[in-house]
């Protein structure tokens, strides 16, 4: 007796693809949410321990460090004096000249004759050239615009106007900041104690994320003095464009935020505080907290979390 064996029809086996289908939809945006919150909580972390860093280093040294050497943009910045709080102590006592210039070394970590900048060796070969996974936010995509000099995530915190800390900006009084401006740019802030910020800890930030930029772009190139503060001047995540002080900085691609390269006596150089995260981004707080500030806050209440002797009262944040 013969019996007939049924197969799948063609219509049956379209209907189960599209179901495979639909299903492997429904499936992916629930694992890149589960991926985007790991990777948003690891970023926390890492602010975390940066926050623990800056208090050690506040202990140790009376008070946060420079936003960079007093000699400019190019001999060394916080991140290099930060590195032995975050457990890469060698690579602190390996750079060269911080706070030197290209005709005075300064001895400093390291006894030299040199007067290497942080884009010349052996910095690079030491330590600029490196990734440093405690100031990198996983959430971004990682780059490099100057041969292997390594952007990062977190810059500090240099008040409410622009980047080189003027008194007075389209009205915006500076409030003060925790990361003093050397000298150089007119600077007159002295070293900042955690304990001496008259506005609380708990409301004024140390750091927050920066975008890395793609290409040429050099935000969140920590190394070089001008990217390694941000300013509130500019709501978190702001359609308004950072601002740098030549073009070549700047590289305008879909993957980077707004920005130009011509500054103007009432648009100066900034850098805003921005993130790849979904509606926000991450600050740390003076007392060692994290919070996700929304992009929707208040820019009166943003403001107010960058001072320190604004007076203000933070609330809403």
């Amino acid at each position: 007796m013969n019996r007939s064996r049924r197969a799948f029809t063609l219509i049956e086996l379209l209907v189960v693809i599209a179901i495979i289908g639909i299903l492997i939809g429904m499936l992916l945006p629930a694992v890149q949410k589960v991926r985007e919150a790991a990777s948003k909580s690891a970023c926390s972390n890492n602010l975390k321990q940066l926050g623990l860093a800056f208090h050690n280093y506040s202990e140790g040294n009376e008070g946060l460090p420079a936003v960079m050497g007093q000699n400019g943009c190019c001999w060394g910045t916080w991140q290099v004096l930060i590195l032995p709080f975050i457990e890469q102590d060698n690579a602190y006592k390996l750079y060269q000249n911080w706070g030197g210039s290209d005709t005075v070394s300064s001895n400093f970590p390291a006894p030299s004759t040199a007067r290497p900048r942080y884009g010349s060796a052996p910095n690079t070969t030491n330590v600029t050239a490196r990734r440093y996974k405690i100031l990198t936010c996983p959430s971004d995509t990682p780059n490099a615009p100057i041969g292997a000099i390594t952007n990062h995530n977190y810059a500090v915190n240099v008040g409410n106007t622009s980047g080189y800390q003027q008194q007075t900006l389209n009205g915006v009084l500076h409030g003060g900041s925790p990361f003093p401006w050397p000298a150089f740019a007119g600077g007159t802030q002295k070293k900042v104690t955690i304990q001496s910020i008259r506005d609380g800890s708990s409301n004024t930030m140390l750091a927050a994320e920066v975008i890395q930029g793609q290409g040429s772009d050099l935000r969140g190139f920590m190394w070089w003095g001008d990217a390694a503060g941000f300013t509130t001047y500019l709501a978190p995540n702001s359609t308004l464009p950072d601002v740098i002080y030549t073009p070549g900085y700047c590289q305008q691609i879909p993957a980077n935020p707004p920005c130009t390269g011509v500054p103007t006596a009432t648009n100066p150089s900034m850098f805003g505080a921005r993130s790849r995260h979904s509606g926000g981004l991450q600050a740390l707080m003076g007392d060692g907290s994290v919070r996700f500030v929304s992009n929707s806050i208040n820019l009166a209440t943003w403001r107010a979390m960058s001072t320190t002797l604004g007076g203000e009262v933070v609330t809403n944040q």
